[in-house]
């Protein structure tokens, strides 16, 4: 079902890539994805093609991506806050922490100036509190 009022960008955009997506919220990406997927595997008869098919892999993975930055965005509030990095690997479903921080500080180390200071900071890198 498309986004309530008037269609919004993502209701009406033809995708075949990730760089077609345009910006929306998740929530309606994540909308989009689903009823082309639905077609794709058969659980909506109104006939699937090549296009829902693409459309579908583009929509997953402009939707991964922007969930890989909030995840890190997430781990750096976690460390602001206090978490390790054992119980941000385990809410990740992750079981090396190392990992998890190793690919916070390869984020990190792609901010800006002060952002990637602290971020790195947080990390364990860099100057002490």
């Amino acid at each position: 079902m498309p986004s309530e009022g008037k269609p919004q960008p993502i209701d009406t955009a033809v995708i075949t890539a990730p760089s077609d997506v345009p910006t929306a919220d998740l929530w309606l990406l994540t909308e989009r994805r689903e009823r082309h997927t639905a077609r794709v595997i058969g659980r909506d008869k109104s006939g699937a093609s090549v296009a829902d098919a693409l459309a579908a892999l583009a929509l997953g993975a402009a939707i991964r991506r922007a969930l890989d930055e909030q995840e890190q965005h997430l781990v750096r509030e976690g460390l602001r806050d206090g978490a390790t990095w054992e119980q941000l690997a385990g809410a990740l479903g992750v079981a090396d922490s190392d990992q998890v921080r190793s690919e916070f500080v390869t984020w990190a180390q792609q901010l800006q100036n002060s952002e990637a200071t602290e971020a790195l900071r947080l990390a364990g890198l860099g100057e002490s509190q």
